[in-house]
């Protein structure tokens, strides 16, 4: 007997808690919109529940709750693309560089083709088949998932071709005010290898190494030391060759000359620097991050100096563009 779909559970709280997972794991998480979003849930034509930030058509009732900072969606979504009767849950990565997604799930009555959990690497703007849900036996049949997802493909390992270009303009200069292990803010494995540099603001910032631009957040206009701005940083993720990424982070608002999908050079001027999201004064945040399985870590790095010969950062130093 096969169970009605309004049987099938899909827990709120389960659903909020992935959303938090996919913040967490990336404190730089380039949320795409201001404090006021909102996420509707409701059933599409096909009876599958949807959640999302965008209101359905005005003949669709749905359920609507506020969602704060740490919880906006991202662009990584599950969808059903099967029947109510036999889901078929695929993975939508909107980003544009891939997504490693972990999907779980609670099955009474029901077998999953492959098995779950399990882990998918999904690429970028494109769909990919996470698994096939058949129920069997007798009895009602309901399930349930939990997801979670990390930036980049696991399988990166960081080749850079060159030492990294400081990210400013050749001539220039400026202090290194907090580099690898800081003391005030450089303590967790997202970025404990990265460097501060105290660009006074409106600065332009340019890249470091060529790539395409994975994402952008650029909706925030303040900053400070209280931990509500430490997911409020302006922001460009920049996806290379190698599959690691860089961020640079703490842009002025209305700055960021890129935009997703964009191929940038190396020098390319990308935005301006700032002073959003939890700092304490003017200054650029750069890091190299990459995927280590379901796990976002920053890697180590060296900046080209004169006749491009590598240069380890370190604070109290001044960083010179060749």
């Amino acid at each position: 007997m096969k169970q009605p779909i309004s049987k099938i559970r899909f827990s709120m709280k389960q659903y909020l808690s992935c959303l938090t997972a996919l913040v967490v794991i990336f404190m730089f998480l380039l949320p795409q919109v201001v404090l006021t979003k909102k996420l509707y849930k409701y059933k599409n034509a096909d009876g599958a529940w949807v959640f999302t930030d965008r209101p359905p058509a005005s003949d669709v009732s749905a359920e609507v709750k506020p969602l704060p900072v740490s919880r906006l969606p991202s662009k990584i979504n599950i969808r059903n693309r099967g029947t109510k009767d036999a889901p078929v849950l695929v993975a939508i990565n909107d980003y544009h560089g891939p997504i490693e997604v972990e999907v779980s799930a609670q099955l009474k009555n029901m077998r999953a083709v492959p098995p779950l959990p399990r882990r998918v690497l999904a690429t970028a703007r494109k769909e990919t088949l996470i698994s096939s849900l058949k129920p069997v036996g007798q009895g009602g049949w309901h399930y349930a998932y939990k997801v979670g997802a990390v930036l980049g493909d696991p399988g990166a390992r960081h080749r850079p071709p060159r030492p990294y270009a400081p990210p400013f303009a050749p001539g220039q200069r400026f202090y290194i005010s907090q580099a690898f292990n800081g003391a005030f803010s450089h303590n967790h494995p997202q970025s404990r290898y990265a460097v501060d540099i105290s660009l006074p603001l409106g600065t332009p910032v340019r890249a470091a190494r060529k790539g395409v631009v994975m994402d952008v957040a650029g909706d925030f206009f303040d900053g400070g030391t209280d931990p509500k701005y430490k997911n409020r940083a302006n922001a460009v993720r920049i996806l290379h060759d190698d599959g690691t990424m860089a961020v640079y982070a703490h842009l002025h608002p209305d700055s960021i000359r890129v935009t997703p999908g964009q191929r940038v050079k190396r020098q390319t001027w990308i935005a301006n620097s700032g002073n959003t999201g939890f700092s304490t004064g003017p200054h650029l945040h750069f890091v190299i991050q990459k995927n280590k399985g379901m796990e976002l870590v920053s890697v180590p790095f060296q900046f080209a100096g004169e006749k491009d010969q590598g240069i380890w950062p370190a604070a109290g130093h001044w960083l010179v563009a060749y």
